[in-house]
């Protein structure tokens, strides 16, 4: 098992050296607040695909957001290339006054402190609804706050529970004017009867723990916490105030959302015969992660997914992290039809080693429709081999002939490719890994097939950037070798 892991890994490992470079974009806004009287700036920080995607994202405030966000943003974009996250939209709030923004009284250090639950109506009647009509948001927030912005986010927890649905308080600041935060928690938790919420609580081993109020915290938790809040506190050893919110930022997104971001399954569809067993692998799988294959809902009582999983027949296979955290993963449905052992022809009459190939240059963002273009070039190659391209941007490729299978079995076809491609086989889509991508994606499917020559087509499109294709078969994937299609198993009609 560990050797098919291995495999996985190193197939999508250039996917995520690819992916990190793209990064966030920045845009720089600002809102015209009635509530605090004020034109507050903000940094709204868009994660890469937002421009393309049709899913919502989650949404992460992060206070203090004039150089908090510049280790928020890259860590969140780390977690979620790692599938430790789902993608998010993070607003840093840039400040004018933060003692009066985040305290919830004054005291003789902080005259003008004070103005917490003003601040906590600005997000609830204004900078939240903002986001929510200006951008593809989800019902879900995060808040994140250091210090005084930690005592911010607890006193916004206990005022307004409902606000967000989870609060990472980094190095809170309970001390303040005599713990006046940890009194109004000791008098609200024991009459709520329940909170639905995710709070995160991070401070420095030792002395530290004390100095800032979490010690009585943790112990107000541990007695009262109110049902169902889903609550952790962390001490970091050989940290200081200024250096723990790096690793609590870190730990804090994995305990809200480690939850399976970026599921990998492969074969992810195909053709299965009644009674036909095939395996399928899942990479970057964790303890939530159901399935059913009736094509059904997963629910907490499906069976937990494993790394590799055999099926048999035809199905439908349905993946969702079932968490009691971030419960807004979407479910994947990978497709498996039931249709007997598929049939190529059974003679190599008039068919010669080789593919027929069409060269064509131009600039697209899919494949084009070959049928309405004219080619530049045409040939017979051994290969699928972009050497044929006379440029290394703005050109496509076209491959046809026939594919030699020589025994019956259950193969997997795949394909990986910058940028978009795709595979027919006996006149069927069976490989669509079209649009503008790294080759991060590999497509594979599962295919019964028996001997013969099968009619295949593949098809190629490069705009710009790198440019890659690589397409083969793998007939036993328990020792996987990913191969590209060997020349003896390519051939053309003469």
């Amino acid at each position: 098992m560990k050797t098919r892991i291995v495999f996985l890994a190193s197939l999508f490992f250039f996917a995520l050296t690819v992916s990190a470079q793209n990064g966030y974009t920045e845009h720089k806004d600002s809102l015209q607040s009635v509530v605090l009287g004020q034109n507050r700036k903000l940094s709204i920080f868009l994660p890469e695909g937002y421009d393309t995607a049709t899913v919502r994202f989650p949404v992460i405030y992060v206070l203090d957001g004039e150089g908090r966000d510049q280790h928020v943003v890259p860590t969140a974009r780390f977690l979620f290339l790692s599938g430790k996250m789902p993608r998010a939209i993070i607003v840093g709030i840039l400040n004018i006054d933060r003692n009066h923004d985040f305290l919830p009284d004054s005291t003789k250090g902080a005259s003008t402190g004070g103005g917490a639950d003003k601040f906590t109506s600005f997000f609830e009647k204004e900078l939240i609804p903002y986001m929510d009509k200006n951008f593809r948001t989800e019902s879900y927030n995060v808040l994140v706050g250091h210090s005084f912005g930690g005592l911010f986010a607890m006193h916004a927890l206990l005022m307004k529970p409902d606000l967000f649905d989870a609060y990472i308080a980094i190095d809170p600041s309970i001390w303040y004017k005599d713990l006046i935060v940890l009194k109004s928690a000791a008098k609200e938790f024991p009459a709520v009867k329940s909170w639905d919420r995710s709070l995160f609580i991070t401070g420095r081993e030792g002395e530290g723990m004390n100095e800032m109020g979490i010690t009585p915290l943790d112990s107000l938790l541990k007695a009262s916490a109110p049902k169902e809040l889903n609550w952790k506190i962390t001490a970091y050893a050989d940290e200081d105030h200024g250096s723990v919110p790096f690793k609590s930022v870190y730990d804090g997104f994995r305990f809200l959302f480690d939850a399976g971001g970026s599921l990998r399954v492969f074969p992810d569809g195909g053709i299965v015969p009644e009674g036909e067993s095939f395996d399928i692998y899942l990479w970057n799988i964790n303890p939530d992660m159901r399935y059913t294959t009736d094509g059904s809902e997963p629910t907490a009582d499906s069976p937990q997914c494993q790394s590799k999983m055999r099926l048999t027949g035809g199905c439908t296979l349905k993946i969702k992290s079932i968490t009691k955290k971030y419960k807004y993963y979407p479910t994947a449905t990978y497709v498996f039809r039931q249709e007997q052992f598929l049939q190529g022809l059974k003679s190599d009459k008039n068919l010669k080693p080789g593919l027929k190939y069409s060269y064509y240059e131009g600039v697209w963002d899919s494949l084009p429709d070959f049928s309405k273009l004219k080619p530049l070039k045409k040939g017979i190659t051994g290969n699928i081999d972009l050497a044929l391209a006379a440029r290394k941007d703005s050109f496509a490729l076209h491959f046809e002939g026939y594919l030699h299978i020589t025994e019956k079995a259950m193969y997997n076809l795949w394909i990986m490719s910058d940028d978009g491609s795709e595979v027919y086989l006996n006149d069927q889509l069976i490989l669509n890994n079209d649009g503008l991508h790294s080759g991060e994606q590999p497509r594979v499917t599962v295919l019964p097939l028996t001997p013969g020559y099968y009619p295949v087509t593949i098809n190629y499109f490069e705009k710009n950037g790198n440019e890659s294709i690589s397409a083969g078969i793998i007939k036993d994937m328990e020792k996987p070798s990913p191969v590209p299609f060997a020349k003896e198993m390519l051939f053309h009609k003469k």
